[in-house]
């Protein structure tokens, strides 16, 4: 996600001095990709063992790293080939991520980590995809921005009935979305309003589809329900909570594969220097 890439852009970035005094360069051999040195294994080594640890200082989790550059001195620089680090059981937010892989699809990528804020020089494009548990989704359905999703649904549906609470099971690659909920003029007790839902992306968001109820509820309209499920929507709302403003992106497939929601897309980043390289 977004917020991933932010953290990691900037733990690769805190590596850069390292390799201080490796050499100096002209800009041409810079540029130069068939300039071949000694050097550039060790210095992609150092950047992989740099990034590695900063990533577990940050999420206290391990991360496999694959790391390429040009030249010693373009790593120095900020410029890099390929990037790519896959992790498990990351903690974003009080949110446990089981899975996360992150990985660059541009050849050329170049930040001047020396200004602040950091420079974009190149645009930069990364694909992703991650796994959310049952317990990633709740953990981040207790977050306090959640209750104003919450409160924007009850100002919906006042005063037929008022939501207390969303969580989710997952069982047998299906999703439940488990509301309770209560009817604020006859003052009774909170009741439990559970529905089965799959989900699609529709124009880069994640709308429930192929909506279930249990007969039980009575007569229940499948399109107000699904509009219920699409306000409340604990999976879209625990992806936002993962993302980060600075980059576009977008969401291109959801599933749920062994019981954990599977999310994959691209993160773009802009170059904000078109001044050259």
């Amino acid at each position: 996600m977004k917020k991933i890439l932010t953290l990691l852009l900037i733990t690769f970035l805190t590596t850069s001095t390292v390799f201080a005094g490796v050499d100096r360069l002209s800009q041409e051999y810079l540029q130069s990709t068939n300039h071949l040195t000694i050097t550039k294994p060790l210095a992609e080594w150092i950047a992989k063992r740099a990034i590695k640890k900063a990533l577990k200082k940050e999420t206290g989790a391990d991360f496999d790293v694959q790391f390429e550059g040009y030249t010693t001195s373009s790593i120095k620089r900020g410029i890099f080939k390929t990037l790519e680090i896959t992790g498990n059981d990351i903690t974003f937010d009080d949110v446990m991520v089981p899975y996360v892989h992150l990985k660059s699809l541009t050849d050329y990528n170049y930040i001047d980590y020396t200004k602040n804020p950091m420079v974009y020089k190149s645009d930069m494009t990364f694909s992703y995809d991650l796994l959310l548990s049952e317990d990633s989704i709740n953990a981040a359905l207790k977050d306090s921005d959640y209750m104003k999703v919450i409160t924007k649904v009850n100002k919906i549906a006042s005063p037929v009935f008022v939501v207390k609470g969303v969580r989710t099971k997952i069982v047998n690659n299906k999703m439940y979305v488990i509301t309770d909920y209560n009817f604020p003029i006859a003052l009774t007790k909170d009741r439990v309003f559970i529905v089965q839902t799959d989900f699609q992306v529709v124009n880069g968001k994640i709308k429930a589809k192929n909506v279930k109820i249990d007969t039980s509820y009575g007569n229940l309209g499948l399109n107000k329900v699904a509009n219920l499920i699409n306000y409340l929507n604990p999976l879209e709302f625990t992806i936002d909570l993962l993302d980060d403003n600075k980059y576009t992106g977008n969401i291109e497939n959801v599933n749920i594969v062994d019981n954990k929601v599977k999310v994959d897309g691209k993160i773009y980043v802009k170059s904000t220097d078109k001044g050259g390289k």
